[in-house]
């Protein structure tokens, strides 16, 4: 398999409009041409690790469960697979223009000023990346220890994360020579001499603050630093790179000499990518993937169309109802959003749906990858307060039929009130429907293979995306739909989603420990938790605060920043730890598909890159709402979440 690389944002003025889409652009030079290859066989060892590392796990599973001995090493193997994983994939994303930014305000520019914004984004991407060239090299050659088990020097491993990101600045090196001949087409001169000149000052602002006489507080840092990342955000830096080109500016002022900040971030790739847990990432994606090329999720899709299909709005009903079914196979939210995207959206053009309605439901349907169990979301909680990842999963249900419903009521209403934004289904006969529900088989199957197995402590969390994936291979293999060249784009599209993902969490993680040095979030909790209110004030203001920073965080990162602090006063204040989950992941769900850094609704336009943003977000806000008021429904009745776990567990 080949993939074409758009090696140049444009060509010319005219072509430029179309930036985002994946047209086909000449090389500059016959070395970008070579390149280029270099990065899609990157990618293809990225893949292929992602496909042979479920062998390994399944198998110890197997010898552990049936004949009572672990295979030594499989967790530090696993472990240490994440690395090529997560950082041989970053150099194709540049080559191919496939990392996750925002193009909310992009196409209000005119032509000339987006050309000089894709200077600057690429300008900022080089940098960044050079600047993690040699600062995880730095961090390899410091590095004297092996690993446990398998006794391997831990440096080839931090090198690994040199490479990948090698791999994006020389792919940006080939950007930035396409965006100056752009500049120069457009005889735009002073655009060139604008951009260095702000990207100059700002790189310069940390060092002339150092040399100054004035000394700012670490909140205020923070806050400075937040707003300069949202900035960049907002003129389409990719988000991966922004966080770590502001989390070094932001050490900088922080740390007593710049050598110092920047040795932080050179440890970051390897420490918080080398995490067993991470392994859920990457697994549960290959089941999603897997799932989807067996025709699971299509299959999904035709029996929620049968079902729902005449209600008003019947498409974009059976489109949640997909998503709902989806989740309990996936696990997270980017992949469901990117597989039921690619399942019903094509169905609802076909039928002239309001492309607002569509993607709006398809957003708010992928989010509920990460509360409908298994969900990492709530692998991760349970991690970080030990609370009973089975409790958790049996939590999460209740909450996520009614969320699944109250999308189906906002999408109701709509058409209701306004029966031009989507005409009603094909009517299916009783006999059809009963027939559809066959295809809800495999999904009950693997949902009770996975999280009966993780509850069962058959296996961990991380090790169920494997053994969902070798479930979801075997069902497509026993369906007579998986071929070698199916398996091989399972994988390809596997180890290009991993990329993005890790690619955001390293960014996320770097400009965490900034924040965590500017005492930001440590200071935002002490004052919520420090107030002097009924306890329900209090939690009024931690939700308000877990909406505002989703807005702007992945999940993860916002669970390690602030749950070590939230978490104890949440216990201390006599709320239930598992209750408290089910509202927090609620919460980020709903930062999904926020204003103005939605995660989910940046991905669903990396599917449909044709479709504005700016209708997707309009789209996408009746559903905010909605979740809003489930949001508010489990704070207020808490045994939504609590009766099934309690009957459950006792």
């Amino acid at each position: 398999m080949t993939v074409t690389h758009p090696a140049s944002d444009n060509t010319d003025a005219e072509q430029y409009v179309s930036i985002g889409h994946n047209e086909t652009i000449p090389p500059f030079f016959p070395l970008e041409a070579l390149w280029n290859r270099f990065t899609d066989i990157m990618l293809w060892i990225a893949a292929l690790i992602t496909g042979l590392l479920v062998v390994p796990i399944c198998v110890d599973i197997v010898t552990r469960t049936f004949f009572g001995f672990a295979i030594n090493g499989i967790i530090e193997i696993s472990t240490l697979s994440l690395i090529p994983i997560a950082f041989f994939a970053i150099g194709f994303l540049a080559v191919s223009r496939q990392h996750i930014q925002i193009d909310l305000f992009f196409d209000m520019f005119s032509v000339r000023n987006r050309v000089r914004l894709v200077f600057l984004a690429n300008l900022v991407c080089f940098c960044a990346s050079a600047i993690m060239v040699r600062q995880t090299f730095i961090a390899g050659a410091e590095q004297p220890e092996l690993t446990p088990f398998l006794f391997l020097p831990i440096q080839w491993f931090i090198w690994v994360t040199t490479v990948g990101f090698f791999c994006a600045a020389v792919a940006f090196f080939f950007r930035l020579l396409h965006s100056l001949r752009d500049l120069h087409t457009g005889r735009d001169a002073m655009g060139l001499l604008l951009t260095v000149a702000c990207l100059a000052f700002l790189i310069a602002l940390p060092f002339m603050y150092r040399a100054s006489d004035v000394r700012l507080s670490g909140l205020i840092i923070g806050c400075l630093g937040f707003f300069v990342l949202l900035s960049l955000l907002l003129l389409r830096v990719p988000v991966g790179f922004a966080m770590i080109f502001i989390a070094v500016l932001g050490l900088i002022c922080l740390k007593r000499t710049p050598e110092q900040a920047l040795s932080i971030v050179g440890d970051i790739p390897y420490l918080h990518t080398a995490d067993f847990i991470l392994t859920a990432i990457p697994m549960f994606m290959l089941m999603g993937e897997l799932a989807l090329r067996s025709g699971l999720a299509s299959d999904l899709f035709e029996c929620a169309n049968r079902w729902l299909g005449r209600f008003p709005g019947g498409l974009a009903t059976a489109s949640v109802g997909g998503c709902a079914g989806f989740s309990a196979v996936c696990g997270d939210s980017l992949p469901t959003v990117i597989t039921m995207s690619k399942v019903a959206l094509p169905s609802m053009r076909k039928y002239n749906y309001d492309l607002g309605l569509a993607t709006g439901a398809l957003a708010a349907g992928g989010t509920l990858g990460i509360l409908i169990p298994p969900s990492i979301g709530f692998i991760f909680y349970s991690v970080i307060t030990e609370v009973s990842v089975g409790r958790l999963f049996m939590a999460a249900i209740l909450p996520g039929i009614m969320v699944t419903l109250l999308f189906v009521a906002v999408i109701i209403i709509q058409v209701t009130r306004n029966p031009s934004l989507a005409p009603r289904g094909e009517k299916f006969s009783l006999s059809e429907k009963m027939i559809s529900l066959v295809y809800l088989l495999p999904v009950f199957g693997l949902f009770f293979l996975v999280v009966g197995g993780i509850l069962a402590g058959i296996f961990t969390p991380g090790e169920g995306g494997a053994v969902g994936s070798a479930g979801a291979f075997l069902y497509a293999l026993a369906r007579g739909r998986m071929t070698l060249r199916i398996l091989l784009e399972a994988i390809y599209s596997t180890a290009i989603l991993s990329g993005k993902i890790f690619l955001i969490l390293a960014g996320a993680f770097c400009f965490g420990a900034f924040l965590s040095d500017s005492r930001l979030p440590q200071l935002l909790a002490s004052f919520i938790t420090g107030l002097d209110v009924n306890r329900y004030v209090v939690l009024s203001v931690i939700i308000a605060m877990y909406i505002i920073l989703g807005t702007c965080m992945n999940i993860l990162p916002l669970m390690l920043l602030t749950l070590p602090s939230i978490y104890p006063t949440i216990e201390a204040l006599g709320f239930d730890g598992v209750w408290f989950g089910v509202l927090a992941v609620m919460l980020m769900e709903l930062g999904l598909i926020t204003p103005p850094m939605g995660m989910v609704v940046f991905t669903l336009a990396s599917v449909a890159p044709d479709i504005p943003m700016w209708t997707i977000f309009k789209g996408v806000l009746p559903f905010v709402l909605a979740l809003f008021v489930g949001i508010v429904l489990v704070a207020l009745f808490p045994q939504i979440a609590l009766w099934l776990p309690n009957l459950m567990f006792g």
